[in-house]
């Protein structure tokens, strides 16, 4: 069945902290950062939709999406 994920990391507020409390705390690690100067991403393959990051980033730099345009749609 698929899953709709709504999560989103809104760039304007993700300052690329080092470490990343968001990511520390997602069991999967599905939140990844390639660069250390550059925000992270969701890998939507790992997140299973938890939210368990949204309360832990300092500033609000993970949210859900209010716009259906930015879900992502799993099919398994």
């Amino acid at each position: 069945m698929p899953r709709e994920i709504r999560l989103q990391i809104e760039p304007d507020n993700c300052r690329a902290c080092y470490p990343c409390l968001a990511s520390d705390v997602c069991k999967v690690h599905a939140i990844v950062r390639i660069d250390a100067d550059e925000p992270p991403f969701i890998d939507f393959e790992r997140c299973y939709d938890c939210r368990l990051c949204i309360p832990a980033c300092p500033f609000g730099a993970l949210q859900i999406a209010r716009d259906l345009r930015f879900s992502v749609k799993i099919i398994s």
